[in-house]
């Protein structure tokens, strides 16, 4: 891990060095930028727009756990809304990730307090002061989830199935035609 974040750095190192140049006025260069609501950083590294869409998320979740308390509601419902709202805030962008173990963990860890919170199966302090956790499969399960890692595969399945079966030829065929239609 070490060896492939030092290459990495290595990369970025190099890639600063390079000057780009527009009707030969050289480029400013950024370190961070957003771009559809999305921070992208000059390295292509996608912890910063993780760590924006954890924070985006634990604040959506944190005003819906808070109803949802008030009305009672019961696990299934919870799951509902979490996945409709909350985790498509939280994997927005996510297709196209390049996840560190880092972001696995704060992801997975998001995740599994959600689901922990959905199902009421909350870590336990014992007498000698060691703190319980109840088994991540058992809760996920419970609460009617898969891991963050599966929603993530999902979506990208999802896009890489449409680009397969997207008929670029074709749209560009029409694109032609309804140019000449429109010089007509």
């Amino acid at each position: 891990m070490r060896k492939e974040q030092h290459e990495n750095a290595e990369v970025a190192a190099r890639a600063l060095d390079e000057t780009f140049t527009a009707y030969r006025v050289s480029i400013e260069r950024v370190k961070l930028f957003k771009y559809l609501g999305r921070t992208l950083r000059y390295d292509n590294s996608d912890t910063q727009a993780t760590r924006d869409n954890l924070w985006k998320a634990r604040r959506v979740w944190g005003r819906l756990s808070r109803v949802m308390r008030a009305e009672n509601a019961s696990p299934w419902v919870c799951d509902l809304f979490y996945k409709a709202t909350v985790q498509a805030v939280l994997l927005f962008g996510s297709e196209t990730w390049n996840v560190t173990l880092t972001m696995w963990r704060g992801l997975d860890g998001f995740h599994v307090r959600a689901a922990r919170w959905m199902t009421r199966m909350m870590p336990v302090k014992g007498s000698d002061s060691i703190w319980s956790y109840p088994a991540m499969e058992e809760v996920l399960e419970k609460a009617g989830v898969h891991t963050i890692e599966h929603y993530i595969q999902v979506r990208r399945q999802t896009i890489a199935a449409f680009i397969v079966n997207r008929p670029i030829f074709e749209l560009c065929q029409e694109g032609e035609r309804k140019r000449e239609r429109d010089k007509t």
